[in-house]
């Protein structure tokens, strides 16, 4: 990065600097940009877009939507607590905008899939979590932690020991999956479920922030996944998971894919992360966050770009990076539905 800077002739061109916005990974407590330095060189494509030239367009504009209001400002904020650090275990209340969502199984309730707060009423979570598993679907918990725990404690770094309310149970009044969504193709995969009233004042609960104003466009190379790991088929861990994984161009990701010989198409209107040799991007829940830290709404939060959608069966191999679904290209139909 360094030496890139150093021989690109000054004043910096906008494509240039269009380009290195790709590089920033987010901003520090103090607000100053966080730069994530690629292992590889630095390359500036002529074009400026690395994502899919099929059919590109540009997000819906939300700006003047008649639901905009129904997004909390309050949002997405980060816990700026000294905590004690475990591996990839997020710290207590760290993404307190986290949801699960729970099913009727032959071996009783069980957690399957994840979702966001997104305001008081409504969670948002990939389509293949509700679309025709209405019968099975029993509620939804937030303010989660440690699944195996009923109240959540975390050690601070002066030894004390600091604890949260317990997580709220809420029961599903309506769920909605995107008119077009494709359960073959995967395409068109966000889905809404509309709960009971949701306790904001607890401080293990808070919405996320969805991609409006400036970071419906916003360029990033580095995300952060949330989740505990849940699929179809089991979970991998009790406590709440952290990864951050690197942006892959769409184009590579569609090289990837058709290798497989799949009826899947990847489209501008998804994301892809991961699949460098990133054994935690399975950290991640069906139907979880994919999030993005910025300055928004004079603080810097976690904007959520994208939702866990699906990936290679071979969960984090190499060169088989995560698929998500882009939030921004749905922010129509989500401040549409939330409207009703």
């Amino acid at each position: 990065m360094i030496e890139f800077l150093e021989n690109e002739p000054k004043p910096l061109s906008n494509r240039v600097k269009q380009a290195l916005n790709h590089y920033t990974c987010g901003y520090t407590q103090n607000n100053e940009v966080k730069v994530c330095c690629p292992s590889d060189s630095i390359r500036i494509p002529g074009g400026g877009n690395t994502g899919s030239a099929d059919n590109l367009q540009d997000p819906p504009n939300i700006a003047n939507h008649r639901n905009i209001r129904l997004l909390p400002r309050n949002c997405g904020l980060m816990n700026s607590d000294n905590r004690i650090k475990n591996g990839e275990n997020a710290g207590l209340n760290e993404f307190p905008w986290m949801a699960l969502i729970s099913y009727r199984t032959s071996r009783g309730p069980d957690f399957r899939c994840g979702g966001t707060i997104i305001n008081d009423r409504w969670i948002l979570t990939a389509a293949h979590c509700i679309k025709g598993n209405r019968r099975q679907l029993l509620g939804v918990r937030v303010g989660e932690h440690d699944i195996s725990t009923r109240t959540d404690c975390e050690t601070q770094a002066d030894g004390s020991r600091k604890c949260s309310p317990p997580p709220q149970d809420v029961s599903i009044e309506e769920v909605y999956s995107h008119p077009s969504f494709d359960s073959t193709l995967l395409s068109d995969d966000i889905g809404l479920i509309k709960v009971n009233r949701i306790n904001l004042n607890d401080v293990n609960i808070m919405p996320v922030c969805l991609p409006t104003g400036p970071t419906v466009t916003a360029k990033f190379n580095h995300v952060d996944v949330t989740g505990w790991g849940f699929t179809e088929t089991g979970r991998k861990s009790q406590i709440l998971q952290k990864v951050s994984l690197p942006v892959v161009s769409l184009e590579e990701c569609k090289r990837v894919y058709n290798s497989l010989q799949q009826n899947l198409k990847i489209t501008y209107k998804q994301l892809c992360a991961g699949g460098r040799n990133d054994k935690d991007s399975c950290s991640g829940d069906s139907g979880g966050p994919l999030q993005v830290s910025t300055f928004l709404n004079d603080d810097t939060r976690y904007i959520q770009q994208g939702i866990v959608s699906f990936g290679h069966r071979f969960c984090g191999e190499e060169g088989f990076p995560g698929v998500y679904t882009k939030v921004a290209y749905y922010m129509d139909w989500v401040l549409d539905t939330i409207g009703n």
